[in-house]
């Protein structure tokens, strides 16, 4: 099992999940592939919205490549695919992704392109305060919704997406594995970093 093997398996495994109404499985997976790299996937989680039309974020990195990460964004409820994805991050900025992964992207049932990414763009999914997501689509078409905080219209009453909390523990997963160098996270991440900042202004 190669890295985008595991990580269309990680999506198949999501999808078994929301049609099961027992408790819910680990939604990040540990294995070793073929050629004995170590492999971390997460399978999609939605972002702090709800609905058919809800996106959805996943995830693999393999030891093989310890600096990046597969990042798979889906829209559910519509035909065209996904063409790409602006990122809102509140102190990175905007992070556009428009070049596919080579390679296939999970099979979620709905369209959905895979993008290699920084790691580091991962632990900023995971941790920036105040983040959205905006996803476009090869007919012209956008979808904005929130990560975390009270950006692109997110309910304050759901400050952080499921999608972040899984995207944390991925990264936790990731560094038990041995990777990660150089990540905050799991000790504070982003959140403790813009903290220690406040305090020194």
């Amino acid at each position: 099992m190669n890295f985008r093997h595991a990580a269309a398996l990680a999506a198949v495994l999501a999808l078994a999940a929301c049609a099961s109404s027992g408790p819910r499985p680990s939604a990040v997976h540990q294995s070793v592939a073929q050629d004995g790299s170590k492999v971390v996937t997460m399978a999609a989680q939605p972002l702090a919205c709800e609905g058919m039309r809800c996106p959805v974020l996943a995830a693999a990195w393999s030891s093989a490549k310890p600096g990046q990460a597969l990042l798979t964004v889906g829209l559910p409820g519509q035909p065209a695919a996904v063409s790409g994805a602006d990122f809102r991050l509140m102190t990175a900025g905007v992070v556009r992704l428009r070049l596919a992964a080579h390679g296939e992207a999970p099979q979620l049932g709905y369209p959905a392109t895979a993008f290699d990414v920084p790691l580091t763009l991962i632990e900023r999914i995971a941790y920036t305060q105040r983040s959205s997501v905006k996803v476009y689509t090869d007919d012209g078409r956008s979808v904005e919704e929130g990560l975390n905080g009270a950006e692109g219209g997110m309910d304050a009453r759901n400050p952080r997406s499921r999608a972040s909390e899984v995207m944390a523990q991925f990264l936790a997963a990731v560094q038990s594995a041995g990777g990660g160098e150089g990540l905050q996270a799991p000790g504070g991440g982003l959140l403790q970093l813009l903290g220690d900042e406040r305090q020194r202004k």
